[in-house]
């Protein structure tokens, strides 16, 4: 893989939450050096990191995305070594770069998880060396104390099962020992798998549920399975897991033969990928497995390709987040034992690094149809655009016989050509569409653009473009009930889902969530 080296964080960093925002990235908490906990949070953001103030430290505390965007951070270790467990909980909101206090949790918590539920209620269990419960949260009711979980959970992932049923399972219980397979329902039931009990199951701390979620209710779980001390994937749909059917298995040992820990999974839904990190501890070097797990759906089984990046003294073995385009950025990260396998982590040990691995295509291919059908619809513009030269002509010549147009009738035909050419090139699901572009398609300048735009149609450029990505993402809400709606945000043309989530409501008067219930 070709590796970027981006500028040093300013405080060496470990342990803390990636979360890509837009075009941001963004490092939540974590701990320095000597195993101390942060209270601050770096974005990076034009070539730079910008360091800003938490209210608390959230070292092996639980994160969660919000539907409008914002990260709600919980719980943590209380002192210093990841000792404890605290109560103190934060907003993030990345439009302001700041944290606002939501109060205290009903339980203080170290090493819990959180799982969004699509009316924005955000469901936490988990706890280390401490009673386990289930406990909600919501904006209007703050924090809701549930049912205990007994002998409880650490570093657990909490998934929908079904509309009205949410599991909890894990690698360990609250005092790090195994959990014999077994899986907690919301609502006091408890279940054991035996598909779980012969796994060991990697812990769930820096990705959230919909990073490694494939569909509605389905998701991909990194296990060693104990039999055979092999890596492999588990699938949870719906409840029901099963092992992710593999052209051939994990590969245990890197390109120097020395063996991986593979750990977390994240997946890319629009390219029908998933990428499965793995890191070899004698070199430090990096292992990521692309997974094109696509005809899983239809019962075929999934292909796997091996990238592999290295440099002297190796990087950390810390979350390389996923980005789009098959990108991977890891920041930070802590220290290592070397030649422990599976990887021990040094803890009072934090890095500055940065870096942005690239991955290639595993071989050529041939043209995809996408390529083939952008150039079909370039060829084909080409031939509509002589047509409409043509036809130009052919109305200059009969307007040079006919009464002229009226300047009003002018500028109301130019408005029509506008929604036109807007509609059928759908330029509106260009993130980066300016109404200089459009000036530019029209052959005019964008000021007289505007200007006609505000007189004519009585709405603005950013206005029109925000009714037609509003539409669009209604269309697709409608057709497409099983996407996510960061998906239906990004197709429709909005540059984060934050943008989405506001206009969505400023249009309709409903969130997307609301809007796709009473459809």
């Amino acid at each position: 893989m070709r590796v970027e080296r981006l500028p040093d964080l300013p405080t060496p960093r470990g342990s803390h939450r990636t979360v890509a925002i837009g075009d941001e990235i963004v490092l939540l908490g974590g701990q320095t050096d000597g195993f101390k906990p942060l209270e601050t949070a770096e974005y990076y953001s034009k070539g730079a990191w910008h360091t800003v103030p938490m209210l608390y430290p959230h070292i092996n505390g639980f994160a969660s995305r919000l539907p409008d965007g914002r990260i709600l951070l919980g719980g943590g270790s209380e002192e210093h070594f990841g000792i404890g467990q605290s109560f103190g909980a934060e907003l993030y909101d990345p439009a302001t770069h700041s944290f606002t206090s939501v109060g205290i949790m009903s339980a203080k918590r170290s090493l819990p998880s959180a799982l969004t539920l699509p009316d924005g209620r955000v469901v936490i269990a988990g706890n280390w060396y401490a009673a386990d419960s289930w406990e909600t949260w919501s904006p209007d009711a703050g924090f809701v104390p549930g049912e205990a979980l007994s002998p409880g959970w650490a570093e657990p992932y909490i998934l929908p099962a079904s509309a009205d049923d949410i599991i909890v399972f894990g690698p360990w219980d609250t005092r790090g020992d195994g959990t014999g397979g077994r899986v907690d329902h919301l609502g006091g039931r408890t279940e054991f798998n035996s598909l779980l009990e012969g796994c060991t199951i990697c812990a769930n701390y820096y990705v959230f549920p919909e990073d490694y979620q494939i569909a509605d209710c389905t998701y991909l779980i990194p296990v060693v399975v104990d039999s055979a001390n092999t890596a492999a994937i588990l699938k949870v749909a719906s409840g029901e897991f099963s092992f992710l059917e593999l052209e051939a298995p994990i590969a245990p040992n890197g390109p120097h033969g020395n063996p991986l820990t593979w750990s977390v999974i994240q997946v890319d839904r629009p390219a029908r990928l998933a990428w499965m990190q793995g890191f070899d501890s004698v070199t430090g070097s990096m292992c990521f497995a692309r997974i094109e797990y696509d005809a899983t759906f239809d019962g075929g089984k999934a292909s796997v390709s091996y990238y592999y990046a290295e440099q002297p003294g190796g990087f950390p073995p810390s979350l390389a987040k996923l980005l789009p385009g098959g990108r991977l950025l890891l920041a930070g990260g802590t220290g290592w034992k070397q030649g422990e396998f599976p990887t021990l982590t040094d803890n009072f040990k934090a890095y500055t690094s940065a870096y942005i691995f690239y991955s290639e295509p595993p071989q050529k291919a041939a043209m995809p149809l996408w390529a083939i059908a952008g150039c079909v619809l370039v060829i084909g513009g080409g031939i509509l655009l002589i047509v409409r030269v043509l036809r130009r002509r052919r109305k200059e010549h009969d307007a040079a016989a006919a009464p002229a147009e009226s300047e009003e009738q002018l500028r109301r035909n130019l408005v029509e050509q506008i929604s036109t050419l807007i509609e059928e090139k759908e330029l509106y699901r260009r993130k980066d569409f300016r109404i200089t572009d459009l000036a530019t398609e029209l052959a005019t300048n964008k000021t007289y653009v505007s200007l006609l735009l505000n007189n004519m149609s009585g709405e603005s450029f950013t206005a029109m473009m925000t009714r037609y990505r509003i539409q669009y993402a209604q269309r697709l809400l409608r057709e497409h009930p099983e996407m996510l709606l960061e998906d239906v945000a990004s197709e429709s043309g909005f540059s984060t889902y934050i943008t989405f989530y506001r206009n969505f409501i400023a249009v309709t008067g409903k969130t997307p969530q609301e809007w796709k219930k009473g459809q």
